[in-house]
């Protein structure tokens, strides 16, 4: 059984997320981490609670989603993993830093040395998280679903009563829709959905109430 740990980071105020079973391994999905309070924030947390760190996850490259994985990276020297797709964009995603006030340098970004495809199966000691493709928000955008708990980590992909805008590089409004449609809408109701940004909420609180994609 997974549990699930979320962290606020970063000015974008991005949700990072530390999953975790009983066996203490865990996997680290979109690190935004980055002052040094964040940075010893999320490792104490790791620190204390007696965890060993498998795999960074990716749902995407946009910077506020990246920023904490070398350091972490660094301290337990486990792999990035994301889809290829996303690859092209690990190279530029310190330029586009500074559009955001964010000092953030070349020298701070690792890249992924896992490909993730969709509909693979990650495995967390005996637990699992399906890979769903996601795009629209970014081309190689990824969800994790664990189906014996019942949530989904969306990224920004679908966040409570909003979506990820689309008209960033590599983004489609089409690809979003059909995301958020065929694919996240078809997880049961009540399957929890724990966003990039923002509070949690469920697959059936947005098709009842978000309006900026509706079935």
């Amino acid at each position: 059984m997974l549990n699930v740990k979320s962290f606020v980071f970063n000015t974008l105020q991005e949700n990072t997320y530390i999953l975790s079973n009983e066996n203490r391994e865990c996997v680290i999905i979109d690190a935004g981490n980055f002052t040094e309070t964040e940075n010893d924030e999320i490792i104490n947390y790791i620190e204390v609670n007696g965890l060993t760190p498998k795999m960074l996850l990716s749902t995407h490259s946009h910077i506020d989603h990246v920023m904490g994985n070398a350091v972490l990276h660094g301290k337990y020297n486990i792999p990035l993993a994301a889809c290829p797709v996303e690859r092209a964009y690990y190279n530029k995603v310190w330029m586009y830093a500074e559009a955001f006030g964010i000092k953030f340098t070349q020298d701070m970004c690792i890249y992924p040395s896992i490909d993730l495809a969709e509909g693979e199966m990650i495995k967390i000691g005996d637990d699992e998280l399906k890979v769903l493709y996601t795009p629209g928000h970014a081309k190689g955008h990824v969800s994790f679903y664990a189906e014996k708990e019942g949530f989904v980590l969306t990224g920004d992909t679908l966040f409570r009563r909003g979506v990820g805008r689309s008209d960033f590089p590599g983004g489609s409004y089409e690809q979003l829709e059909n995301s958020l449609k065929n694919i996240l809408y078809k997880l049961p109701d009540d399957t929890v959905v724990y966003p990039g940004h923002g509070p949690t909420t469920t697959i059936g609180e947005e098709k009842r109430n978000n309006y900026y994609i509706t079935e």
